[in-house]
C-alpha cells in the first residue's frame, strides 16, 4: 500500500505490452492472444479498453445529422460552416466522401 500497489509501474508495464503488441501486429503476426492477455490484465486495474467500434454504432445516428447539415449548409452556399463542419469530424476520426449520390462517411 505504501507504494500505492506499484500502479505506475503495472501502467508501464501494460504500456510497454501494447507496445510489443502494436510492433508484432506490424509484422504481420497474429496477436488476438496478447490482445486478450492485455485486456485481461488492464481489467485488474479497471481500464476495459473496449473495442472503439462499440461506440461508432452509438454516435452514427448523430455523424449522420452532421453530415447532412453540412449538405444543407452547402446548398446554401455556406461555404465557411460547412468546412467548419467537415473539419471537425475529420478530426473526430470521420472520413467524409462526397459523390453524386451524396455524401458517405467511415470512422478512420
Amino acid at each position: 500500500m505504501d507504494d500505492d500497489l506499484n500502479t505506475p509501474q503495472a501502467l508501464a508495464a501494460l504500456f510497454d505490452l501494447a507496445r510489443a503488441i502494436n510492433r508484432a501486429h506490424d509484422a504481420g503476426n497474429d496477436t488476438r492472444e496478447a490482445q486478450s492477455t492485455l485486456r485481461e490484465l488492464a481489467s485488474v486495474l479497471g481500464f476495459t479498453l473496449l473495442n472503439p467500434t462499440n461506440r461508432d454504432e452509438n454516435a452514427a445516428p448523430f455523424v449522420d445529422l452532421l453530415v447532412e447539415l453540412r449538405s444543407e449548409l452547402r446548398t446554401a452556399r455556406q461555404w465557411e460552416l460547412a468546412d467548419k463542419v467537415r473539419d471537425n469530424l475529420v478530426e473526430l476520426g470521420i472520413e467524409l466522401q462526397d459523390g453524386p449520390d451524396g455524401t458517405d462517411w467511415s470512422f478512420q
